[in-house]
């Protein structure tokens, strides 16, 4: 055979892989059309007989909304998972990263294309009006940007804009498309119908979690499976990827079945209700794609060099995808269907909170539970990380150990339990959490020397200067100023985005400065400066307890709002809230000291 025939025939079987791909994805989606389909029927999320004299959206609008909201999970799911692969599964060697980087632009525009039809779907059906009219009148398609969900489909069209660029720019670091493109996932979760549940914060933290995770582990697989199928890479990608899916499965698991939660009001409601029978099919798929992961991690992850057991993975992967096909066509469809009413969760929700709040007792700050999806997300992965390191390394000191699993354990106290939520009700509770989260945990964790446990201490130390640990600890306290001496507090209490997110930011930089002052592994500072920051930061929380126990009601209109039954009065509340923050920062500060001394 010449040089130009096998130039040929490798253009030609080329072109056939590309054609197969693509008819594979096409057939993946007809199989979610299909089923979103039958959910739809079965549920009475579409179909349903209009109210004769009503104004209606029309069938263009009732029936392309969730077929149209189906193509976007799967653009969005397939842009993530694919930049996964060109940052995270791909060695960085592998040809394939550049053919992943722009699969995952081209993706990235049909997310953006499917969340603008998204967008003049949802206006369609809010004000309703039939898709053909509001084209007819494009001064009505600016209204779109007084509502949170279709405001929230513009933030993702320009999000999705941004990592279609960012997949371009070649001296961009690969991570940061993937970091923004899962950002894109999150703002329809917090105002799409999770939103009106019951329990807001966990059904909105519920459905972040299961997004973000389905998203990694379908379109990781499907990455997977169309770029490296027949890469000599295979073996690394694939353990790397397994790993990441077994995460993305418990996390699904524990997601959906908090979400689940919320919007039952008793485990009859599974099989007496089209939403609960709904789920139980999704829990069905679930239980599939389990099996499927099972028999991968079995048979295929460590043997697909072999080129029999690669061609058993790919047969694997065919089908597990279009089990997901399947799982994603239900949950869009479950989205669509009417929960049962007088949902358990949702029954005695506080007007404010939007959730409900036991009347308060010192007992209800232990005893309450919240298992708040996203939180435990988030503290499982640093548990998990530290395990793996401490398998890596000899002789690691137990105090370490100890230190890092208690910070860990103490902040899933205040953020799991009743603690939290008491804190959008009550600045003592608030108080309490935010000291815990802010001084005591990162002490802790810091004590469990993680730099050195990830073996990037030097190059940690080296980026941490001197003059950025003195910013770091002044910043710590002043930061506590500002929360408590402006109109910072009030907008963080008002909802669980907000306030997760001032817990967490405090959380990260007493980590950093806590390392920087105490930590076994710290940088070079010079002799004595260690001491005095500290003391400038007690002295700091002092302060500011000081300016609550004399200063008029904090945030008095939010929490005389929000207050809980039983709970004392404002001005009761916010003196307790200034002696724990006088006693707690200097009780913690003297104990570092006294533990320093003995050392």
């Amino acid at each position: 055979m010449t040089v130009d025939a096998r130039f040929d025939a490798r253009a030609g079987a080329r072109l056939s892989t590309r054609w197969y791909a693509k008819a594979y994805v096409v057939a993946l989606a007809g199989v979610g059309a299909l089923v979103l389909v039958g959910a739809l029927r079965f549920g009475g999320g579409a179909g349903v007989p209009q109210i004769a004299g009503l104004p209606s959206a029309g069938p263009v609008t009732e029936w392309g909304l969730p077929l149209v909201r189906l193509v976007y999970e799967v653009c969005a799911a397939a842009c993530v998972g694919t930049l996964l692969a060109a940052s995270v599964l791909a060695p960085a060697a592998a040809p394939e990263r550049e053919s992943c980087l722009r699969a995952a632009g081209w993706w990235a525009l049909a997310w953006a294309f499917s969340s603008l039809v998204s967008y003049l779907l949802t206006l369609s059906s809010f004000i309703p009006m039939p898709v053909g009219e509001l084209l007819a009148q494009p001064d009505m398609l600016g209204f779109g940007a007084g509502l949170p969900q279709t405001r929230a489909l513009l933030l993702v069209v320009a999000v999705t804009f941004v990592v279609a660029t960012a997949t371009m720019a070649p001296r961009l670091p690969r991570r940061v498309p993937l970091v923004i493109a899962s950002a894109g996932l999150l703002p329809p979760a917090y105002v799409g119908h999770a939103a009106s549940a019951g329990d807001h914060d966990l059904a909105v933290s519920g459905l972040m979690v299961h997004l973000a995770a389905m998203a990694v582990w379908v379109g990781g697989l499907g990455a997977v499976l169309l770029h490296f199928r027949r890469s000599g890479d295979l073996p690394v990608v694939l353990r790397r990827f397994s790993a990441i899916a077994l995460c993305c499965f418990a996390a699904v698991a524990f997601s959906g079945a908090v979400s689940g939660w919320v919007r039952l009001g008793t485990p009859s409601d599974l099989w007496q209700s089209p939403y609960g029978m709904l789920l139980l099919a999704k829990i069905a798929t679930l239980a599939v794609l389990g099996w499927f992961g099972w028999t991968h991690r079995r048979r295929t992850v460590a043997g697909v060099a072999d080129r029999s057991v690669r061609r058993t993975f790919v047969r694997l992967a065919a089908g597990e995808l279009v089990v997901m096909a399947v799982a994603m066509g239900l949950a869009v469809g479950l989205a669509r269907t009417p929960p049962p009413a007088g949902g358990e969760a949702g029954a005695h929700a506080h007007p404010a909170l939007e959730y409900a709040l036991a009347p308060f007792s010192p007992a209800a700050l232990i005893t309450e539970v919240r298992l708040d999806p996203l939180v435990v997300l988030l503290l499982a992965v640093p548990a998990v990380a530290y395990l793996a390191g401490l398998r890596r390394v000899r002789g690691w000191p137990r105090t370490r150990t100890i230190a890092w699993y208690a910070g860990l354990a103490l902040a899933g106290l205040v953020l799991l339990g009743g603690v939290s939520g008491y804190a959008r009700a009550m600045l003592s509770a608030q108080v309490l959490q935010h000291v815990v989260l802010a001084l005591v945990v990162p002490l802790l964790l810091a004590a469990g020397a993680p730099v050195t446990l990830a073996a990037r201490n030097d190059a940690l130390r080296k980026r941490l200067s001197p003059r950025a640990a003195v910013g770091l600890a002044v910043a710590w306290p002043a930061m506590a100023l500002l929360l408590y001496g402006t109109g910072w507090l009030a907008w963080s209490m008002t909802g669980y985005a907000e306030h997760l997110g001032t817990e967490l930011l405090f959380l990260t930089v007493g980590l950093v400065t806590a390392w920087a002052l105490v930590g076994p592994d710290r940088p070079a500072l010079p002799p004595g400066w260690r001491g005095r920051l500290a003391a400038v930061a007690g002295l700091t929380y002092a302060g500011v307890g000081a300016y609550l126990l004399l200063a008029s009601p904090v945030a008095a209109r939010w929490f005389a709002l929000a207050r809980p039954h039983d709970a004392p009065d404002l001005i009761t509340d916010q003196y307790l809230a200034g002696v724990l923050l006088l006693v707690i920062p200097l009780l913690t500060l003297a104990a570092l000291r006294k533990a320093q001394s003995v050392q």
